[in-house]
């Protein structure tokens, strides 16, 4: 065989062909680095990201910066009453932001929860956990509660809900989950449900207001910091992340909530896992970034289509970066920024164009 033919032949397994048309440009850089900050976007469409790592392997930090869009620039706002990561932030209905437990000083486990103004840029301490909890998700109710589920409480996986009531700063108990449940994703569906899955735990459920209770869904093998995203059809799509044996997926699965049933879908290009994950508007999701179990970390990105349950390779983010900060635009860009990777903490962004 012609040594050309050959050169062609290993290229063609090597690279996988780029079918979408999505480019990257550079974005404005953080007032800070960060990686595993607390996001939540206010009312006004700017974007708060509070504590996180500023370095490897660093104790978490008090800060907190707002992205303006009106501006494309970072800046800092007020700083925490305690440094804090692993945590949950939501967006209440009245704007402020509340913040709950996470990892603080010296890795240790929180009580503490507190709400920033936007307004005037401060945060305000609230009534703390009754219990230490972190690697826990929040969603914010229709009534205008925040429901907490799972998380590490005490130093083990939760079933333990609660619920705060933003009108007077009180916590109360929530219905248990049927199963444990860490470092989970929770989406809000059609109707105010919430789904938690994914991580560190047992079946994916969905937690009925209505009714106040939670219906299992069907099992799914482990599957740690995969991308889950809700899509226009109503069914949520799981993608990447680390399995129960320790490797990297590559892997898709969507869920039926009306079912409760998952069915595969096409898999990605690349194993990954702490990848970041956008709807675009058209209804496709963008995955980018992440690392894999070898310690590297990922440029490429990929968009899914829906429709054909397939991936396409698209171009990939200007540098390598996992564990990234991400933000749907007006205008239909993607903004991602912080993360890490072999170079440290980062505080560039940068935007990706459909």
């Amino acid at each position: 065989m012609p040594i050309v033919s050959a050169v062609l032949i290993v290229l063609a397994t090597v690279f996988v062909p780029r079918s979408d048309h999505g480019f990257w440009t550079a974005g404005p850089e953080m007032a800070q680095p960060v990686t595993d900050g607390l996001v939540a976007r206010l009312n006004d469409g700017r974007l708060l990201v509070a504590g996180g790592e500023a370095i490897v392997d660093g104790f978490p930090v008090r800060t907190a910066q707002i992205y303006d869009a009106a501006t494309d620039s970072w800046s800092y706002t007020g700083s925490m009453h305690a440094a804090r990561i692993g945590g949950t932030a939501t967006t209440l209905q009245d704007g402020r932001i509340l913040v709950v437990g996470g990892l603080g000083d010296m890795l240790r486990s929180l009580r503490s929860a507190e709400v920033f103004d936007p307004a005037t840029g401060t945060w305000t301490e609230t009534q703390p956990l009754s219990h230490t909890r972190f690697a826990q998700s929040a969603s914010l109710l229709a009534d205008g509660r925040v429901l907490i589920v799972g998380g590490i409480v005490d130093g083990a996986i939760s079933r333990t809900a609660l619920f705060f009531n933003p009108a007077n700063g009180s916590w109360s108990e929530a219905p248990a989950t049927t199963f444990l449940h860490a470092q989970q994703t929770s989406l809000t569906l059609s109707g105010g449900r919430i789904l938690v899955a994914g991580g560190f735990g047992q079946r994916p459920e969905i937690y009925n207001s209505g009714r106040g209770r939670w219906a299992p869904q069907a099992p799914i093998p482990v599957r740690s910091h995969p991308v889950v995203l809700p899509l226009r059809t109503g069914s949520v799509l799981m993608a990447a992340g680390t399995g129960g044996q320790g490797h990297d997926l590559s892997s898709a699965r969507v869920l039926d909530p009306a079912t409760g049933k998952w069915a595969a879908t096409g898999s990605m290009h690349k194993v990954r896992n702490q990848a970041i994950g956008a709807v675009l508007p058209d209804g496709r999701v963008l995955v980018a970034g992440g690392e894999q179990v070898t310690g590297h970390v990922l440029r490429s990105a990929e968009v899914y289509d829906p429709a054909t349950g397939k991936w396409a390779a698209t171009s990939p983010m200007t540098i390598s970066r996992d564990a990234g900060i991400v933000m749907n635009m007006p205008d239909g860009r993607v903004l991602v920024c912080g993360g890490m990777n072999f170079s440290g903490v980062l505080d560039s962004c940068e935007f990706y164009h459909p």
